[in-house]
């Protein structure tokens, strides 16, 4: 139980999480959701838990409520929206690259208006553009390593803001490009898309982790398969689609066992 104790209060002091922005709603009973939510965590942590609640200052409750209310996914509801949603799913690859500019890489995820915190609707935007090798280098380039170098990288932009009108502009994107990948999105059960050699299609969120899929162009070659198939991050699951599983600053960083 200490253990459990120090990790929160850990956390609390180093990420934080924006506390001075983010509070919950005024009309969130927050001993009510706790109970429910602590009933999502596996029995052997329930009873810790509920004694580091009882016992925390509001601040510590309110960190740990946080915590433990995130909306969770698992692998299974990763295959299951794929099986039901395969059709729309390639169509969101399909569209979305028809959209991004030539020799650019863009990354966009919608998150929605939270029910329990005073956190409204944000989109987190990230543009790459391909380094050009003839161009004489400033040296103040941000590149990744793949050959392509950041435009821009924008977290929380809030929609039908002027940040955000100006990040889009950059890549001759307006408020109605924004409102038809959404609806892509959307009709897919997905939360986010990033192009590029693959195109890697976030599902959902889980915890401080994200479950993912990257759809390939082609099936997979035997090579491919052994490279994306390690059980941890990546596990193959058929033709050209590859199960991923981005884990957090905290939590699992693999793949739940079966």
């Amino acid at each position: 139980m200490k253990q459990i104790a120090i990790l929160i209060a850990l956390l609390y002091s180093t990420l934080n999480l924006k506390a001075q922005e983010v509070k919950f709603r005024d009309n969130i009973d927050k001993d009510s959701l706790f109970t429910i939510s602590v009933q999502k965590l596996p029995e052997h942590m329930r009873e810790e838990y509920i004694k580091v609640y009882n016992e925390g200052k509001e601040h510590e409750k309110e960190f740990l409520l946080l915590m433990i209310s995130m909306p969770r996914s698992s692998k299974q509801e990763l295959i299951t929206n794929y099986e039901n949603k395969k059709s729309e799913i390639l169509t969101l690859k399909s569209e979305y690259q028809k959209l991004v500019p030539k020799n650019y890489i863009v990354e966009i995820e919608f998150e929605p208006e939270s029910k329990i915190l005073t956190t409204n609707e944000e989109i987190t935007i990230k543009i790459y553009k391909k380094k050009d090798e003839e161009k004489n280098s400033e040296g103040n380039e941000v590149e990744r390593n793949d050959g392509f170098e950041v435009v821009s990288q924008n977290w929380n932009l809030k929609p039908e803001s002027k940040e955000l009108e100006d990040v889009l502009l950059s890549i001759n994107w307006t408020s109605q490009t924004i409102s038809e990948i959404k609806k892509l999105l959307k009709d897919a059960n997905c939360i986010s898309i990033e192009s590029g050699m693959t195109t890697t299609i976030g599902y959902a969120r889980s915890g401080m982790g994200k479950y993912f899929y990257k759809v390939f162009d082609e099936i997979l070659t035997s090579e491919q398969k052994e490279e994306y198939n390690d059980g941890c991050q990546y596990i193959f699951y058929k033709e050209n689609i590859v199960l991923e599983f981005g884990g957090g600053a905290i939590g699992p960083q693999c793949f739940e066992r079966e």
